[in-house]
C-alpha cells in the first residue's frame, strides 16, 4: 500500500513537474469557453495508449497491468509535444522499471540512445546514465503511447528506490535523446 501511494503521489508530482509554465492572461469568459472546447477536442483525439513489444501481446504481466492501469488512471501523463520517463513505483528483480510516454508527433520506429539522471532527496540514483531503447526488444512506441521499461539497480541504488516516500524530493530526468543511425 505504502509503494501505491508512493507511486500515485509520485505520478501527480512528476506530471505537475513537467507541464510546461505558460503565462497567464486576461480573456473574456467567450475566449476562455473556446479554449476550453479546442483543448477537449484535442485531448479526445490524442488519447494516451498504453504498448507493449510484439513479442508481449496478448501475454499477461504485473508489469504491463501496471503499465495500462497507470495509463488509464492517469491519461495526462507526459506533456504534449515531448517524450518523458515517470518512475512507476515498481522494482522487479533488481530492476526499477519506469514509464517511458511519447507525446510528440512521431512514431518512434528507430532505436533510441538517451540519458537518465535521476536522484532522491540529493542522493544520486542515475547519474547521466545512457540508456538504449531497442525497437527489436521493446517495441515501437507511436505518438502518444507509452510502454514500461526496466533499468537495472544495484544494491545501493535499489536501497535509495526502496527508501523513497516523498515524491516532491525525487527528481528523474530524461536528456540527450536521439535516434540510432
Amino acid at each position: 500500500m505504502k509503494k501505491m501511494m508512493l507511486l500515485l503521489a509520485s505520478l501527480v508530482a512528476l506530471t505537475a513537474c513537467s507541464q510546461s509554465k505558460q503565462d497567464t492572461k486576461e480573456s473574456t469568459s467567450t475566449q476562455t469557453a473556446k479554449e476550453t472546447k479546442v483543448s477537449e477536442s484535442s485531448k479526445e483525439e490524442k488519447e494516451l495508449k498504453f504498448v507493449v513489444a510484439p513479442q508481449y501481446e496478448g501475454k499477461k504481466s504485473e508489469l504491463i497491468e501496471l503499465g495500462k492501469k497507470l495509463v488509464k488512471e492517469h491519461p495526462e501523463l507526459g506533456s504534449e509535444g515531448n517524450m518523458a520517463l515517470y518512475f512507476t513505483g515498481a522494482i522487479s528483480e533488481g530492476r526499477a522499471a519506469l514509464m517511458l510516454v511519447n507525446k510528440t508527433d512521431v512514431d518512434i520506429k528507430k532505436d533510441l540512445n538517451f540519458s537518465i539522471s535521476w536522484s532522491y532527496d540529493g542522493k544520486s540514483i542515475l547519474d547521466n546514465q545512457k540508456v538504449s531503447y531497442f525497437i527489436k526488444d521493446s517495441g515501437e512506441l507511436p505518438s502518444h503511447t507509452a510502454t514500461i521499461i526496466l533499468l537495472p539497480l544495484n544494491e545501493e541504488q535499489q536501497s535509495i528506490v526502496d527508501g523513497m516516500s516523498d515524491p516532491s524530493k525525487m527528481k528523474l530526468l530524461m536528456s540527450d535523446v536521439n535516434t540510432v543511425e
